[in-house]
């Protein structure tokens, strides 16, 4: 089915992409990317359902970029508005990390996937995040057979660069509070959860994976072939994944 492109009007004029039908999945993207890099994933989960995948590029209050806070008010209200229920919320890196205060909550949410996941408290330091992103780029070159889709995330990422870089000193501030403190509640999701990790993810390490994991009571954790951002490389991988483990839910 044709992805289609719609704007859903509030007050930060939210762009999602939607296909397919079926049980409804929400798919939100990780930090310095938008949905559309995620076609090829979209693609393959609308065989059996129906994808929203916003575009978390939204600012309020003039920032630069949001708090988490404001991101899961924003896409609460999105759910009310499309009568959404059943929801199997998928997020990848950044997005797992809204995914999970979406879930503490919203009783609509009935199965969460977070691949390569944010969530907990991050033990390092602003500039050793950069390095992790260079480090994640250079690895990410070897898949020059996918050289559109490796242009696309560099472009989103300069993309999102640039427009960070006049409020630079806020963007390390929100950083620093992710990193120190806990800022999702896990004791209030109890709904089934899969973890799905890159063996080589440079960002969130596999025992950063296990900590995850043992933090959500009804919660599965497998690892995949791949680094972080194996959710588009190794998408066809990723999606069976899924397909497989929302069937037995």
């Amino acid at each position: 089915m044709p992805i289609r492109t719609h704007l859903f009007k509030t007050l930060a004029n939210l762009e999602y992409l939607e296909a397919g039908s079926g049980k409804v999945i929400l798919l939100l993207h990780g930090l310095g990317s938008r949905s559309t890099a995620y076609k090829q994933v979209i693609n393959q989960l609308t065989q059996s359902y129906h994808v929203y995948a916003p575009s978390l590029h939204f600012s309020l209050h003039g920032q630069s970029t949001s708090t988490i806070e404001d991101y899961t008010s924003l896409l609460n209200e999105f759910i009310r508005s499309k009568a959404l229920k059943d929801i199997t919320v998928i997020g990848n890196s950044f997005g797992g990390g809204i995914a999970l205060k979406l879930a503490e909550s919203n009783n609509k949410i009935a199965r969460l996937v977070l691949a390569d996941s944010a969530g907990l408290p991050i033990h390092y330091t602003f500039t050793q995040f950069l390095y992790f992103l260079l480090r994640k780029t250079l690895h990410e070159l070897k898949y020059v057979s996918q050289l559109p889709l490796l242009m696309h995330l560099v472009r989103d990422f300069l993309l999102f660069f640039l427009k960070s870089l006049p409020q630079f000193a806020q963007l390390k501030k929100a950083f620093d509070i992710m990193s120190g403190k806990e800022l999702v509640e896990f004791q209030r999701i109890r709904i089934p959860t899969l973890l799905v990790w890159g063996t080589q993810d440079e960002i969130f390490s596999p025992e950063y994976a296990k900590h995850l994991h043992s933090k959500l009571s009804n919660s599965e954790l497998i690892f995949l072939e791949g680094n972080h951002d194996f959710v588009l490389f190794n998408h066809t991988s990723f999606c069976r994944a899924v397909d497989k483990w929302i069937g037995k839910k």
